[in-house]
């Protein structure tokens, strides 16, 4: 697999951490949340809190893959 889709690229480039992170939650749905939020209630629910941003299990399920 490829990065990009077009073979002019030859390097990306990352100005902080965390790539991962932008990858995971690109691949499904990811939802504006609250910081408020408990983090307890959301893990039982099968959502990962990134600051105010919700992104469900399966989403690092599929970058997992």
């Amino acid at each position: 697999e490829v990065l990009t889709p077009t073979p002019q690229v030859d390097v990306l480039v990352t100005t902080a951490g965390g790539v991962e992170e932008d990858l995971i939650k690109c691949l499904a749905p990811t939802y504006i949340g609250d910081f408020n939020l408990r983090g307890q209630d959301l893990r039982q629910s099968g959502i990962n809190r990134i600051g105010n941003l919700l992104v469900p299990n399966d989403n690092y399920c599929k970058f997992e893959d």
